[in-house]
């Protein structure tokens, strides 16, 4: 996989912040200035997917920096490395790499690299910080009459007791099942989400009437009136 990231103005522009107006030339054109200077740090984004932050996964990286050819002229290197993604990272969070950022100049040390972590896209999960949100469909009776769920977490399946009465919208608490390490691990919040079979015979349209006789509710009761 690779990293992204912007050096602004482009790489002629970057190839200036690091070595100033004299190294647009050749070695020569920088060495008779007799100094030394830190690299650049850079800093690139890293896209990984939810499990890799949790568990904590190695990836390979690549990337350009300044270098010299063998006549002494500027150009763009390519590097590889691979990269130890800590278990428990979060959104936004920054790795430090001491030493892989721009070469320094004359005897002074490369600047370091900074991987700041994205998270793709997942199909089932949405990141709120450190905690999960799940959407999980429920059939109404299971809502009226509550149920027990088998919901899936990053580290295994959990069973998840509704309990009756449950109202669309619902956010169920589950403690220590988000993203994070240890103690500062966050937690999963499980959405029920009430869904309607798409059809349904005739001996259920009729149950579908004797509860709507039996039940004496109206959804719209107060809706619309004002306190």
């Amino acid at each position: 996989s690779s990293a992204s990231g912007d050096f602004q103005g482009g790489f002629s522009d970057f190839f200036e912040q690091v070595f100033g107006q004299a190294g647009h030339g050749s070695r020569q054109g920088y060495s008779r200035q007799h100094f030394a200077r830190r690299g650049e740090d850079i800093e690139l984004t890293l896209a990984i997917f939810l499990e890799d932050a949790f568990r904590g996964e190695s990836r390979a990286i690549s990337y350009e920096v300044p270098g010299f050819d063998e006549r002494g002229h500027l150009v763009r290197q390519q590097r590889t490395l691979k990269v130890k993604i800590p278990a428990g990272v979060t959104e936004g969070e920054r790795i430090r790499l001491r030493g892989q950022g721009a070469p320094g100049i004359g005897d002074a040390p490369a600047g370091d690299l900074y991987l700041q972590i994205r998270f793709a896209p997942h199909p089932l999960y949405l990141v709120e910080g450190a905690d999960l949100s799940i959407t999980v469909p429920i059939a109404p009776w299971e809502a009226a009459l509550g149920c027990k769920l088998t919901v899936p977490t990053l580290d295994g399946s959990i069973s998840l007791t509704v309990p009756a009465n449950s109202q669309n919208g619902r956010r169920m608490r589950v403690r220590g099942k988000g993203l994070g390490a240890g103690d500062k691990r966050g937690d999963l919040y499980a959405v029920l989400r009430v869904t309607m079979p798409a059809s349904a015979s005739e001996k259920a349209q009729a149950l579908w009437r004797q509860l709507s006789a039996e039940a004496a509710y109206d959804p719209r009761a107060n809706w619309g009136k004002t306190a």
